[in-house]
């Protein structure tokens, strides 16, 4: 994998959970307490990462790392009312936690100025942007929820 500029993932929008695909960026690694560990600098992802990454035997790569490519609005099963529903989400998360309210420097993100959830949330969804993994399976082969 290579170094990637910030928000290089792909051109107008982006998804910050995507899937492991070429070209897509690696974001950062889930911990063991299900939270997002963001890379300082995000990695593009390789055809050779995306196959070792998805190899039999191991958990899903989106389970195990957070991804990040284009928005592809409609065609995402997460797209409701013209609105991805996961930034909902997120932004009802935010003002759950009180963080919509919250002060303070916003975490790092590489994908910030062409984030979906930014854009629908605005500051308080990266307060809480550490706490969605795309795939949440625990073992090899064990069906995905949705």
């Amino acid at each position: 994998m290579g170094d990637a500029e910030a928000g290089a993932a792909g051109a107008g929008v982006t998804c910050p959970s995507s899937l492991c695909a070429p070209g897509h960026l690696l974001l950062g690694i889930v911990r063991p307490d299900g939270t997002v560990a963001a890379l300082r600098r995000p990695l593009t992802v390789d055809a050779e990462f995306a196959a070792r990454a998805a190899a039999p035997g191991l958990r899903p790569p989106e389970a195990r790392f957070r991804f990040a490519g284009p928005c592809v609005g409609a065609a995402c099963g997460q797209w409701v009312a013209e609105r991805c529903s996961i930034g909902d989400a997120l932004a009802g998360a935010a003002q759950e936690a009180g963080a919509d309210g919250r002060g303070g420097p916003l975490p790092p993100c590489a994908v910030r100025p062409t984030c979906r959830w930014w854009r629908q949330g605005g500051p308080a969804v990266c307060h809480v942007c550490d706490r969605v993994v795309h795939t949440t399976s625990q073992e090899p082969g064990e069906a995905s929820p949705g």
